[in-house]
């Protein structure tokens, strides 16, 4: 029997020209020696000959050599199934020991229990204590309930493993079999070849036909009899035999009931919750539910993250008997009585997808599978296999027409501000900001997704989160000084450390060496099986084993294959994953449609059509008595967040060496060197000193002051104009860039709830400042280097109303800048974009020419520019008219008169309240609508 036929797996065993050249030659020299004789066998005596015995023996010595490597191999995983059985058996006594503790603290408290007084508690009123000694009763319900619950998951990760021991020791007998199956086959593809050519040649060859016809050697019984505890998987969709009983359904943990005999508090401190909340991303009062007449009000303080009514974050909500608010994975409903609240888990976290298919049907089509918790599920395909896409789909980013979505039994479309909380996506690109150490990226996303006053733990979650990626010895390193492996684990770390129950990934691996892809598929395997789902778009086949399941597309967005990786090549009849890309990317490919059919019509797609049918029929009817609700938007908290962030960038801008440090001093001119980071940081401020003092040389030497002789050259109208167009260029300079330059990190951290008002806010006011002290540098160096403005209309004086109107200029300027940057999609447009609003806005500015005589169209067109309407106010606050008689023409709206200046400067607000109103529209439309 050849040995490569034993080695090569799960192929065909080759029968090669000298096999069968031996057969035939000892069939014809049997058949003329007539061998076997006739007369030496009685009738239904079993006819054998030499030849054919040693090919008996061979193939049985080959199923013994099998039946051998099989026991070896299995050892291990039933060495893990005996261990995994007893961790079982010891986790279902402790949960039998939880069980009956939470059955204990159950037990309403009675009336003695309510009244009894601890020590100085003497003097307090018999309402404080009942109080107390209620909130101690919940309390020891929360712990029971919390340690039920652990007991149930250690059930559950025991049975887990239990399962992969025996699904790893029926994998190993499927492998075993095959190969005997193989062998059996290669062993009577001999035989018969030598049974005819023996019967040719032998004088009775009916006899010999009928004598040695019988199927020897048999397959041996343990090749197709699975051992006991190792039982093949049943097919999709098979029933249990009639003598077998129904399994039976995995015991739910008791519901707890929250009794509603005052307002309870939910939150994490113990000391100011009634109910406290294990979660990092608690407040320590997060909200309250008070009992009514009939109904419960929910009471959100407004610190984010939930609670949702049908998806939805409330502020306020009065939810009558019957009806439910989720908040984590806990649902709460109120009792038929509305005296209590039930408390039950949401399902499981997994991912229900069925018929999913895009509005164009180009990117999606039939796309339909179900991935379990604790499951790491690589999605491959070549260039246009709607891999992307399919992300794009799960984040609501993709329309879709048809399909449906579903993740802990939650429409994915319904509760999508829900189901934001519980997701991260780490993009491909290394979409974070470089400029910023590791730990200051880390605090901030955590500070974005945790409860306030969690500064504590902040430290520790950023410490362990780098541990687990192995980024401890770079938490303090400036991130642009990383290399790109480490880069690419911070990009997972900025999701690891929310600990989100869904998390994906594209292409998390590419441009990394073989080592590091392992590294990484093996954290996030390790990470999914904390009671996670994690899905990874990959190119990288060589440690595909380490995901659980692997989803195959066609050009199309067509699933062709859902299973484990070592079983896509042979269900799709290839020998590589090049030739697998390679068929699934030809365009018009029968292969590949032939195979999209077959997914269509296969296990996958029936068992993702059930799980979304038994999901839409289990699911929970939306709240329809609730109409009249507040939405919980904690916008002040993000706000302030990303002002610091905002902040700490400015500042992060200072110089520094390649490895992230701050220069070091050396040379003749070291002292100038620590100059150098904070120049940097000031370079706006040192260009308004450079622009105020170029205007201060080219100005007449009577400034804005009155004039002291006939004529002033060059005009004060210049001057102005000169000094207005300054701020106008130093506002749009501050913004025009900021959006379109963060347009991936903004995009990035709005796919997990960051709303686009706090950032545009955060940049504005921060933006609003450095621009108001150009106008204050500017207005300073101007009138101490010539004379001020002597005229003013309210009270403060001329210098006052001088800085006051530049400084709206600037800040109107800068909201114009972030509407261009938030309409820009790529840097060369926001240059082109405020170059030729920078034009306009010189070439009409009221004094380059004159716009007395052009129109009341153009006039009013040049109400919408900042520069035009700026210079209006300035000059009306200073009356230009007066200090500058001679000039050629002068316009209305630079009247001297505090109506006309009200006017002016209202225009000028006007306009910032509207490009910063456009900016955020245009922001949010990109936002939810990206593809657009």
């Amino acid at each position: 029997m050849p040995q490569r036929g034993l080695t090569r797996g799960m192929e065909p065993i080759r029968y090669g020209p000298f096999a069968r050249l031996s057969d035939l030659y000892h069939g014809w020299r049997d058949g003329l020696s007539s061998i076997p004789p006739k007369d030496h066998w009685r009738r239904g005596q079993r006819i054998t000959t030499p030849h054919r015995e040693v090919l008996i023996r061979r193939a049985q010595d080959s199923f013994e050599l099998e039946r051998l490597r099989f026991e070896e191999t299995r050892r291990s995983a039933l060495d893990r199934l005996a261990r995994s059985e007893a961790e079982r058996a010891g986790a279902e006594a402790a949960l039998a020991l939880a069980e009956r503790e939470l059955s204990d603290a159950s037990v309403p408290p009675g009336d003695e229990q309510l009244r009894e007084r601890r020590a100085a508690e003497a003097y307090r009123d018999e309402g404080i204590v009942r109080a107390r000694r209620m909130r101690e009763h919940h309390r020891r319900r929360a712990v029971a309930l919390a340690a039920v619950r652990r007991a149930h998951a250690e059930v559950t990760g025991a049975e887990a493993r239990i399962a992969g021991a025996r699904q790893e020791a029926t994998t190993q007998l499927v492998v075993a079999a095959s190969r005997v199956r193989r062998i059996h086959e290669f062993t009577h593809r001999r035989l018969a070849a030598y049974r005819r050519r023996l019967a040719r040649s032998h004088p009775d060859p009916a006899w010999i036909v009928e004598g040695m016809s019988v199927l020897e050697p048999a397959i041996p019984g343990w090749a197709f009899s699975p051992y006991p505890g190792h039982e093949l998987e049943a097919p999709p969709g098979a029933r249990p035999a009639p003598d077998e009983p129904e399994p039976e359904a995995e015991p739910e943990p008791p519901a707890e009931r929250i009794e509603l005999s005052s307002a309870v508090r939910f939150g994490s401190d113990p000391d100011r919750a009634d109910v406290v909340l294990p979660w990092f991303w608690v407040a320590p009062h997060h909200f309250t539910v008070v009992p009514g007449e009939g109904h419960a009000r929910l009471l959100d303080r407004g610190h984010g993250n939930g609670p949702f009514v049908d998806g939805r974050p409330v502020r306020a909500a009065r939810l009558l008997p019957g009806e439910y608010f989720d908040f984590g994975d806990l649902r709460y409903e109120v009792s038929d009585d509305a005296s209590a609240l039930l408390v039950s888990p949401l399902a499981a976290p997994e991912l229900v997808v069925h018929d999913l298919a895009d509005s164009a049907g180009s990117r999606l089509r039939h796309m339909s599978f179900v991935q379990h918790n604790r499951t790491v599920v690589a999605i491959l395909g070549p260039s246009g296999a709607g891999k992307s896409s399919l992300f794009s789909a799960l984040l609501n980013e993709l329309e879709t027409t048809s399909g449906r979505l579903y993740f802990r039994h939650l429409s994915l479309v319904a509760h999508r501000e829900e189901i934001r909380t519980m997701l991260g996506f780490v993009p491909q690109d290394d979409e974070m900001y470089r400029s910023l150490t590791v730990r200051q990226l880390l605090s901030f996303a955590d500070q974005l997704r945790s409860g306030p006053d969690h500064r504590g733990k902040r430290t520790e979650r950023i410490e362990q989160t780098c541990a687990v990626l192995g980024l401890s010895a770079q938490v303090d390193q400036l991130v642009r000084t990383l290399s790109g492996g480490q880069r690419k684990r911070v990009s997972i770390a900025l999701e690891m450390i929310a600990r989100p129950e869904l998390l994906m990934l594209d292409e998390p691996t590419s441009g990394l060496d073989p080592n590091m892809d392992r590294e990484v598929m093996t954290i996030l395997r390790d990470y999914a099986e904390r009671d996670r789902t994690v899905i990874v778009i990959t190119h990288n086949t060589e440690h595909l084993r380490l995901a659980h399941r692997v989803l195959v597309l066609a050009r199309g967005g067509r699933p062709v294959y859902y299973g484990r990786p070592g079983d896509a090549l042979r269900a799709l009849h290839v020998r590589s994953w090049a030739d697998l890309m390679k068929l699934l990317a030809a365009d018009g490919g029968h292969d590949a449609d032939r195979l999209a059919t077959q997914y269509r019509d296969g296990p996958a797609a029936r068992e993702a059509e059930r799980e979304a049918d038994r999901i839409a029929g289990a699911m929970a009817k939306p709240n329809e008595a609730v109409k009249a609700r507040r939405s919980a938007r904690p916008l002040h908290r993000e706000f302030a967040i990303l002002s610091r962030r905002q902040l700490a960038l400015l500042w992060a801008q200072r110089l520094r060496d390649r490895d992230g440090n701050k220069p070091r001093a050396t040379g003749p001119w070291s002292w100038l060197k620590p100059l150098a980071g904070p120049a940097v940081v000031a370079m706006p401020l040192l260009i308004a000193v450079f622009g105020a003092l170029l205007s201060a040389l080219i100005a007449g030497h009577d400034g804005f002051g009155p004039p002291s002789g006939p004529r002033q050259t060059p005009s004060p109208a210049a001057a102005l104009s000169l000094l207005t167009t300054l701020c106008m260029l130093n506002g749009q300079a501050l913004t025009y860039s900021n959006v379109v330059s963060e347009w991936p990190v903004i995009r990035r951290e709005h796919r997990t709830g960051v709303r686009p008002l706090s950032v545009l806010l955060s940049k504005w006011w921060v933006f609003a400042l450095i621009g108001i002290a150009q106008a204050g540098i500017i207005t300073t160096i101007f009138c101490a280097l010539l004379p001020a403005p002597r005229n003013y209309l309210v009270y403060g004086g001329g210098t006052v109303e001088l800085f006051a109107d530049l400084a709206t200029l600037t800040v109107a300027s800068m909201s114009l800048g972030l509407l261009i940057s938030a309409l820009a999609r790529r840097l060369e447009q926001a240059v082109a974009w405020v170059t030729a609003a920078s034009i306009a806005q010189i070439a009409l500015n009221g004094v380059t020419a004159d716009l007395s005589n052009k129109g009341w169209f153009l006039n009013l067109l040049t109400y919408l520019l900042p520069s035009r309407m700026g210079l209006a106010a300035t000059a009306s606050s200073i009356g230009l008219r007066g200090i500058a008689p001679n000039t050629a023409y002068s316009d209305a709206l630079w009247t001297h008169a505090t109506g006309q200046w009200v006017f002016d400067t209202g225009l000028v607000l006007a306009q910032t309240g509207l490009f910063f109103g456009l900016a955020a529209r245009q922001l949010r439309r990109r936002l939810n609508h990206p593809d657009q």
